[in-house]
């Protein structure tokens, strides 16, 4: 098994949902560690809560002069399942790979969120002082959904969170553009 020369990044894969005990684990043994995360809105029917989540499940990375003997202390921490590895021994990750890691950790959180939305989708707004009120996905912007409401005498554009519409179950409308 061959290992880095140098201080290099490393990806561990970790249990499920132990992100954190690994993170403390390593801190510990005085490994640098980067667990990316963003911060996720989640609904319940009581309360609304902002949750710190993990960017890649199930992995992280950590900085270190990898030997047998730290490659082993690694491993023994409490959730580590393994350090992701080649042929030739544990894979460092380049220095840029782990910059555009921390740059994606810092925009993340401002990414849209409603994958599962497109324009043109009929939606029915499920929260807030509009709810029930029933329209079409005009626009998306990464924080906003612009939904055409028909109204009489014309109709009326406003402007929601994509957690406060649902999908209207098969029913898709085609927005024509005037010319």
């Amino acid at each position: 098994m061959e290992y880095c020369r140098e201080e290099s990044w490393y990806v561990i894969r970790v249990r499920s949902k132990s992100e954190r005990l690994v993170q403390l684990g390593l801190q510990k043994k005085h490994f640098e560690v980067l667990n990316p995360t963003y911060q996720a809105l989640s609904i319940r029917k009581d309360r609304r809560k902002v949750l710190s989540k993990p960017i890649f499940k199930g992995y992280m990375f950590f900085r270190a002069l990898l030997d047998s003997e730290s490659h082993l202390e690694v491993l023994k921490t409490p959730g580590v399942v393994e350090i992701l590895r080649n042929s030739k021994g544990p894979a460092p990750v380049p220095d840029e790979q782990v910059e555009n890691v921390r740059i994606l950790e810092r925009y993340v959180g401002d990414c849209f969120y409603g994958a599962n939305l497109m324009v043109g989708d009929s939606v029915i707004v499920n929260d807030g002082p509009l709810r029930a009120l029933r329209g079409v996905i005009d626009r998306m912007d990464r924080k906003k959904l612009y939904i055409h409401v028909d109204a009489i005498p014309g109709s009326v554009m406003i402007e929601v969170e994509p957690h406060q519409v649902k999908l209207e179950k098969d029913t898709v409308h085609t927005l024509v553009a005037s010319s």
